[in-house]
């Protein structure tokens, strides 16, 4: 478990180095998995329609990919590095310089919906724009609000509180305090970027929070 405590002192400091070694510091992974090809012959969809901020599965860390200059360039929120993609086929790319991969997936409705990077690291697109605030109304907030307790101990609990900015969880068993404010109705970073909540609704309600990827926090009834 990730408290917010145990956040502070020991996962911060981290989980920039742990996100960009993952994404495309991988020296080991080979360059030559797809065949290079001509990246105008293979333009079958345009450019926008891989266009967005993409979520990596710990929550915290996002890529943006967007078109600049009739090329596809893919940019690390989280220090600003950008890389430069070659169209490999119609849905696969390579950064220019360094060989790293990138294959875009579908969903069921046949749009973009996620990014492979590296062949092993599966990224979903997001409807917002995660370094952007979005004001939210005091109605909003107060859905979020109560006593949640975690999945995996019952005993610990938090409570959540709308603010004039967007939420305070405070851990009732040191009553530290943490404030967060809102990328989207039910995502919220704190203020480095690096503590993500999701928030799952049920009927318009709040009934769950996840911190991070896997810590699951359920609402007291």
């Amino acid at each position: 478990m990730k408290t917010m405590n145990s956040f502070k002192s020991t996962i911060a400091p981290k989980i920039r180095r742990i996100i960009g070694s993952i994404l495309f510091g991988s020296a080991m992974l080979s360059t030559n998995c797809f065949a290079q090809g001509d990246s105008q012959s293979a333009r079958t969809v345009p450019l926008e329609k891989f266009s967005g901020y993409y979520q990596f599965p710990s929550k915290a860390g996002f890529i943006q990919f967007e078109p600049k200059d009739d090329v596809l360039v893919a940019k690390q929120l989280w220090d600003g590095k950008e890389y430069q993609l070659i169209q490999v086929n119609e849905t696969n790319f390579e950064s220019e310089k360094e060989g790293h991969k990138v294959e875009f997936l579908k969903d069921n409705s046949g749009q973009f919906s996620q990014a492979k990077l590296m062949g092993r690291i599966i990224t979903v697109k997001v409807e917002f724009d995660p370094k952007k605030v979005k004001p939210l109304s005091a109605g909003q907030l107060k859905r979020l609000e109560g006593t949640y307790s975690l999945t995996d101990d019952n005993s610990l609990k938090i409570d959540i509180r709308s603010s004039a900015n967007g939420l305070t969880i405070k851990q009732l068993w040191d009553k530290k305090e943490v404030a967060f404010t809102p990328r989207s109705e039910t995502f919220f970073l704190n203020e480095d970027g690096t503590f993500p909540l999701t928030f799952l609704l049920s009927d318009g309600e709040a009934v769950q929070v996840t911190c991070f990827k896997d810590d699951i926090w359920l609402k007291a009834k």
